[in-house]
């Protein structure tokens, strides 16, 4: 059985309670707390249960909205002064109304009451160049212990590349999705500190990815993810598929 059949296989039959805990980003972070100090949380700003909760002249800057409940609703207000409020609220109104499940039948967004979450934004090229400096380091980890990293990189022009390292930096001999960088980049500074953080919140989950967001001198957790790509990953050479299947994913 490959890895995706593995993913897909959860989503038809695995129905854990732990497992919408995770998909919740608000509900998470008691997760996060409770398993490691070597992580961050992004500061919340607010809570919100409805758009006319939010009041923009209180809000910094920049800030992050996104709903709970979902993929893909995050928005970024770089400049308050420029921003398009009434444009965000209305996509953030139609992904507060949605059930993912539905969509993409993964199981775990079923029953997660949907808010509204402002986050502080959090700039990781700050003293630090773009592109050699991973935007997330997605840590696959299956029962507790870390398979592969994913490093999300994209330059200047927007091209985006993923390199495939195993815990110690070594690059690997499969892609996912995207090219490697043309270019060697070197090894994060708290890439060690990352990788522990990350063993210790799949501990007992047979798989998972962890996201990170890793600074100079902190590390950011972003999220949980219990079925990327809903077990349609992208992987080349194919039969890498297969050899990352092998691994022990009961749960």
């Amino acid at each position: 059985m490959t890895l995706n059949e593995k993913i897909c296989h959860r989503l038809v039959y695995n129905r854990d309670p732990l497992f919408t805990a995770l998909a919740d980003k608000l509900a998470v972070r008691k997760h996060i707390s409770s398993r490691t100090n070597k992580v961050a949380l992004v500061p919340l700003i607010g809570v919100y249960d409805d758009i006319r909760e939010i009041e923009p002249c209180v809000l910094p800057n920049k800030f992050v909205l996104k709903c709970n409940h979902d993929s893909g609703s995050a928005i970024i207000c770089h400049d308050k002064e420029t921003f398009d409020f009434p444009m965000a609220m209305k996509k953030i109104t139609h992904c507060l109304r949605k059930n993912m499940y539905y969509k993409t039948r993964e199981w775990q967004y079923k029953n997660i009451k949907p808010v509204i979450l402002c986050e502080k934004y959090i700039d990781i090229y700050t003293s630090q160049q773009r592109k050699i400096t991973p935007e997330m380091l997605r840590i696959h980890c299956f029962h507790g212990t870390v398979g592969f990293i994913e490093a999300d990189y994209s330059d200047e022009k927007g091209n985006e590349y993923i390199n495939v390292f195993d815990s110690f930096w070594n690059l690997q001999p499969f892609n996912m999705e995207y090219p490697n960088t043309p270019y060697l980049v070197p090894k994060p500074r708290l890439l060690h500190q990352a990788v522990l953080a990350s063993q210790e919140l799949s501990e007992g989950i047979g798989y998972c990815r962890v996201d990170l967001m890793v600074l100079e001198q902190k590390i950011y957790f972003s999220e949980i993810t219990l079925s990327p790509r809903r077990g349609k990953l992208i992987i080349s050479p194919v039969q890498w598929d297969t050899t990352l299947g092998k691994v022990r994913t009961s749960s």
